[in-house]
């Protein structure tokens, strides 16, 4: 009897424990997540448009639009890595994995989701939409498969965090950056790389020669640490060819010069990033990450002073 009692509170307790569906709907959701489509004001402040009201409006509306299509994806690929997240040591406390969220609420939040964004993009331009439905596409490959191809999965979320810059270049309607994409490609590719350190290396940590989900093994870890330092490096010296090719001509800086610091500051946070990594104290996502480190904060902000002082202070040499 006395087993069986406490069985009984056990369950009591896990029952109580759980939070409501509307709560765990919104935690699978991930509106934290939403900063990182702040990427798509990048193309209209970098082109100098932003005194354009309508540039702003059409901005914030595909904003909008891109992180409800995020959330929406984040529900369904939940759905479709709901196995694989209840063996991680840190998915399994998802909404989903924890079965606070039902699966068919998901899966209806998440469709629905996707319509109303869609339909919002639809109000700014068709070319809007459009990146959009490619954003869609290549998120709903990569859940389906692509994220189990070594290289290929880092790549592919390079890819989509270039598209909220091709989707900004869009909605402010300004001309296209080949530098900016190719650093965004080779700075997100860092990135995602950290991820896949932080994953592989955790996961051999508690026996695991596989990574659950994905197409890595344990003894990945020194190529992926080697390959996203590597691209780093690309990330700064593409920012410098940036600066110079772009940025320097561009007639809206009083004080270019002031630019060369944003270089070194990139290279002191991806140096950051990278050495935490290789101590394993770098969460699973490296955005994340930043946003709640300090030293990455404070970096962060003085990119910030150092493109308003080049684009508003006037130096006299």
């Amino acid at each position: 009897m006395h087993g069986l009692e406490v069985r009984v509170i056990s369950q009591i307790e896990q029952i109580v424990s759980r939070k409501g569906i509307l709560s765990s709907l919104v935690e699978a959701m991930r509106p934290h997540q939403w900063a990182k489509n702040l990427l798509v004001f990048a193309p209209l402040i970098l082109a100098g448009k932003t005194e354009s009201v309508e540039g702003w409006t059409h901005c914030l509306l595909g904003f909008l639009a891109l992180g409800i299509l995020a959330s929406s994806t984040y529900l369904l690929n939940d759905v479709a890595d709901l196995q694989s997240d209840r063996r991680h040591w840190s998915k399994r406390d998802r909404a989903l994995a924890r079965g606070d969220l039902p699966v068919p609420v998901a899966l209806g939040v998440g469709g629905i989701g996707v319509l109303i964004s869609f339909a919002l993009a639809a109000t700014v331009n068709s070319h809007a939409t459009f990146v959009l439905v490619v954003y869609a596409a290549t998120t709903a490959a990569y859940s389906l498969g692509l994220k189990r191809v070594p290289v290929l999965d880092v790549f592919v979320l390079a890819f989509l965090f270039t598209l909220r810059l091709v989707y900004g270049i869009y909605l402010a309607d300004v001309a296209a950056s080949p530098w900016l994409l190719v650093f965004s490609m080779f700075l997100f590719t860092s990135l995602s790389l950290a991820k896949r350190q932080t994953e592989i290396r955790r996961s051999a940590a508690l026996g695991n020669d596989r990574i659950d989900g994905r197409g890595y093994v344990a003894s990945d870890l020194a190529f992926v640490f080697g390959l996203g330092v590597a691209a780093a490096a690309g990330a700064v010296l593409i920012l410098v060819l940036y600066l110079i090719h772009e940025a320097f001509v561009a007639g809206f800086y009083r004080a270019p010069a002031v630019l060369w610091s944003m270089p070194a500051i990139m290279f002191l946070w991806l140096g950051r990033v990278w050495l935490l990594a290789g101590r394993n104290a770098l969460d699973d996502d490296p955005l994340w990450f930043a946003v709640r480190d300090n030293v990455s904060l404070a970096l962060g902000a003085s990119m910030v002073v150092a493109f308003i002082s080049a684009w508003q202070i006037t130096l006299q040499i």
